[in-house]
Parts: C-alpha cells; sequence; structure tokens
C-alpha cells in the first residue's frame, strides 16, 4: 500500500483529502501543528474509514522536526501541502507573520521531499493567485493578477518557488487552484465551519 503525507491533515479540505484517498487504496499519514485546528476531524475520518490516523503534531517551519517525520517515513511517495495559515485579513494586518509561516513550511517541505527523493507533490494553491481577474471564468491559462492581500502574494510567491524547483529536480510538481470549498462528508461526521473565525478552529 502506498504511502502519502498530508499536511494540514487535521484541517477541513485536508480530512476530505484523507478520506479520499483511503478510499483509493493509500495509506495516509498526516503532519499538522494543532494551532489552528484540533485532532477531531481525524476522529470523523476513523469512524467514516475505520482507519486511525498518525497524526505528528509538528511545526513545518521547525527544519529539524519536519525532517525527523520524513525519516520515520522513508517509504513516502507523495506530498500534499495543504498546511499554512489562510486569513485573508489577518495576513493583512500580520503580513510578515503569513511570510514567514507559509513559504518557510513550503521551503523545509520542499527540503525534505529532494531529500528523500519524493516522486509526487501537490501544492494547495488558491484562485487568490488570479487576482481581480477581469475575464470569468478563470482557467489555468489566465494570467496572475496583482495579488490583492499577503496572503495571496504567499500563494503567487510559493508557485513560483515550485516551479523554479521542478526545473531542477525530478518531482512531479502539482498547483492545485481552486476556490472556496463548502459542504461535508456525506456522513455528517467531518465538515466546515462557516460559523467560525477562519484563523480559530472548530471544537
Amino acid at each position: 500500500m502506498q504511502k502519502v503525507l498530508v499536511t494540514g491533515g487535521c484541517g477541513y479540505i485536508g480530512s476530505h483529502t484523507i478520506v479520499d484517498l483511503i478510499n483509493n487504496g493509500f495509506d495516509v499519514v498526516s503532519v499538522d501543528s494543532n494551532i489552528r485546528s484540533s485532532t477531531k476531524l481525524l476522529e470523523g475520518v476513523e469512524k467514516i474509514t475505520g482507519r486511525k490516523i498518525h497524526n505528528y503534531k509538528v511545526d513545518l517551519c521547525n527544519l529539524e522536526d519536519t525532517n525527523a517525520v520524513f525519516h520515520e517515513n522513508r517509504d513516502i511517495v507523495g506530498v500534499i501541502h495543504f498546511a499554512a495559515l489562510k486569513s485573508v485579513g489577518e495576513s493583512v494586518n500580520e503580513p510578515l507573520l503569513y511570510f514567514q509561516n507559509n513559504l518557510t513550511s513550503l521551503i523545509n517541505v520542499l527540503k525534505c521531499v529532494r531529500e528523500y527523493n519524493i516522486p509526487n507533490f501537490v501544492f494547495s494553491s488558491s484562485c487568490s493567485v488570479y487576482g481581480n481577474a477581469t475575464e470569468l471564468p478563470v482557467t489555468e491559462n489566465t494570467p496572475l493578477g496583482e495579488a490583492q492581500s499577503p496572503y495571496a502574494r504567499t500563494k503567487q510567491m510559493g508557485e513560483q518557488m515550485i516551479e523554479d524547483y521542478a526545473r531542477v529536480n525530478a518531482t512531479n510538481s502539482i498547483l492545485l487552484r481552486y476556490f472556496n470549498p463548502v459542504g461535508a462528508h456525506p456522513s455528517g461526521l467531518i465538515g466546515n465551519c462557516p460559523s467560525a473565525n477562519p484563523i480559530t478552529w472548530c471544537p
């Protein structure tokens, strides 16, 4: 059974992705610092799939701790990198926090992907990379616009970093751009919290 590492696995999108991966025959491990999440969603994942997911409570901005996760899971065949701060409003007020967290964590994960020869990498980007698009709907060929927030700029910079990385490394890399997802798993056991402050987690 092939193993995939999901960063931000205790989050809304991460937890749904874990369910889908398990349903498609993958083994999954999660990395989530839980500074703005909890392992509650992983409890829901276990009830849905019958599989208990191990979460490493690790700050990906710490390279040594990040490396330890990869060292312990040398059979990883892919990484899906969701972990990031995501509140647009907060990023406007605390831009350095967003640059430090979102970019440092990405750099550290990519360093480990390279060191451990992980063949596949998916970066959770955002529709915000398009800025204020002048034509709708946007497509993969739509030019990127001026970032409207520091959060969006970290996604643009992250994409550029991965593109440069991919030019000189054999890793298959994908930039996953998406708009705001909503809803819940049909079981109702995992879902989003639309009334929650985006800088907090749902109890």
